[in-house]
Order: C-alpha cells, then sequence, then structure tokens
C-alpha cells in the first residue's frame, strides 16, 4: 500500500504544479503541445519501443486481450452523445509504462515489470493505430498519419527485433536522446497541468469525466479478470494483465486528443481523476489478484 502511494503521488505532484504555473503566468499552451507531442511523446515511444521489442511468446494472448479492452471501451463510448471521442481514448489508452513498471516492480519483482513491458508496448501501438481512426462520427483512417507514432513504433520495432539500438548512435546523439526521454516524462506531467488549468468545470465534463473513471478503473478491469479467467491464461501473465488493465488513463492521451482538434480540457481532467482515484483502486486490485491467483 504504501510503495503504490509513493509510486503515484509523484505524478500527481507535478500535474498540480503544471496546474499552478498555468494559473498564475501566461502561456502559448499550442506551442507547448507540439513540442510534447513531435518531440517528447515520440522520442520516449522511440526508445521504449526499441530497447524492448515485443516477445512474439506471449503477444498473442496479450494481444487478443488488449483488442478486447478496446472493443469494450468503444461499446462504452457509444452511450455518450458529445464526447464519445474522450470516452474512448481514456477507456483505451492506459498509463501501463511510466506508472504501471513502478507499481509492477514493488509489487511483484522483475519478472512481472518483463510482462509489463510487453502490455504498455501493445497497448501503444492499439491505442496509436486505431483511436485516431475512430475518434470522431465517421471512421476516418486519414488521422492515423495525422500523429507520428505509427512511424516511430514501427521503426523502433523493425530496428529492435534486428538488434540495432540507439545505443549505437554517437555519444552526443545518444546523450541527447537520453536527456530528452529523461525529460519527457516530468515535462508531460505538467502539461497535463497546463491543460487543466484552462478547463471551464461544466455539469457535463464531471458527469463525463466520472463516467470515463469509472470505466477506466473499475469496468475494463473486471473485463479484463473475466478475460484472463476463461482464456485460461498463466497466473503471473494474468496478475500483470489486469493490474496494468486497472492503470489510470495515460498523458499521452490528452496530446493526441489535442492533436485531433477534441476535447482536452475533458481528457486532462479525466487524467486527473483517473490518476487521484486509483490510489485507491490499485492497492484493491493488487490484494483481490493475489488472493486469486
Amino acid at each position: 500500500m504504501v510503495n503504490t502511494f509513493s509510486n503515484i503521488l509523484p505524478p500527481f505532484f507535478l500535474i498540480l504544479i503544471g496546474y499552478v504555473f498555468g494559473k498564475i503566468f501566461p502561456f502559448d499552451i499550442k506551442i507547448v503541445s507540439k513540442i510534447s507531442l513531435w518531440l517528447l511523446a515520440t522520442t520516449i515511444a522511440f526508445t521504449f519501443i526499441n530497447d524492448y521489442p515485443p516477445s512474439l511468446a506471449n503477444l498473442k494472448d496479450y494481444g487478443i486481450g488488449i483488442l478486447i479492452v478496446f472493443f469494450i471501451s468503444y461499446l462504452f463510448s457509444r452511450f455518450s452523445k458529445t464526447n464519445r471521442e474522450v470516452i474512448l481514448t481514456s477507456g483505451t489508452y492506459v498509463n501501463s509504462g511510466y506508472l504501471g513498471y513502478p507499481i509492477l516492480f514493488s509489487l511483484w519483482g522483475e519478472k512481472a515489470m518483463s510482462f509489463g513491458v510487453i502490455y504498455a508496448a501493445l497497448n501503444t501501438i492499439v491505442a496509436s493505430l486505431f483511436l485516431p481512426i475512430f475518434i470522431g462520427d465517421k471512421v476516418n483512417f486519414k488521422n492515423i498519419f495525422k500523429l507520428p507514432y505509427i512511424y516511430v513504433i514501427t521503426i523502433a520495432y523493425v530496428l529492435g527485433i534486428n538488434g540495432i539500438s540507439y545505443k549505437m548512435l554517437p555519444n552526443p546523439i545518444f546523450e541527447t536522446i537520453v536527456m530528452i526521454k529523461n525529460s519527457a516524462i516530468p515535462i508531460l506531467l505538467l502539461f497535463v497541468g497546463l491543460s487543466l488549468s484552462r478547463i471551464k468545470f461544466e455539469k457535463s465534463s464531471f458527469k463525463d469525466a466520472f463516467y470515463s473513471t469509472i470505466l477506466r478503473l473499475i469496468v475494463i478491469p473486471i473485463f479484463s479478470l473475466i478475460f484472463v479467467y476463461f482464456y485460461k491464461m498463466d497466473s503471473e501473465l494474468s496478475k500483470v494483465f489486469v493490474l496494468e488493465s486497472s492503470m489510470p488513463t495515460a498523458v499521452n492521451s490528452v496530446l493526441l486528443i489535442d492533436a485531433l482538434n477534441g476535447n482536452t480540457s475533458l481528457i486532462s481532467f479525466t487524467v486527473l481523476t483517473t490518476t487521484l482515484f486509483s490510489i485507491i483502486t490499485i492497492p484493491i486490485w493488487a490484494m483481490i489478484l493475489d488472493k486469486l491467483f
């Protein structure tokens, strides 16, 4: 319980700092958004996939499960008339990496974290591939080409499985990439806080944010648990899959919604509420999984 709190609170504090700075100082959020999307988020995606290209051994099991999670999110998003894209994104784009990793490591060790790498890689691919297509009232395949993720992930994966790493680059370039990578998550979290500072709270925002939070932290983990039970997935894989499915909405969802001209304020608020309430729900899910598996 203590370790879980220690892993969740620092990101929340960074979001709070961004919010305070956004309220105090005037700024152009568009340029911050562009830097976050085209430089920071793409660097994270490239280094992440290049460092940990998914193992073929578990791709099928986790791939089927993540597609089911996407399908559940899509079905539940249909109940909203005004913010379907936000609900779908918040249900699909889970913070399975930079929040999931330290929690998995603290609870179940390095092996569990290695399974988390597979989950996060597949979730990133599914989110980057399918979310831009299905966001909006009509299916638009052109949306997928508006974001850099699909190109970056493909290149990083091909290089990774062929043993070609960005770490082989000349040291000045490598060190530059590492500096961007290490600074990316704090800046992205600050960007969420900056986005939150622009929110005009409306009843519809509270309603859809609450709906998204229930979907992300409770509904999807329940369906994930049902999936691993009937699929008869290995116990260790099952625990990681369900716990990763119970993580809050990822920071990158704000960048995606912003790039596609969606409701950035609502998705930012959803990131905040899911992260905040996950302080309670994650320990509960961890205890349930320890008893079941």
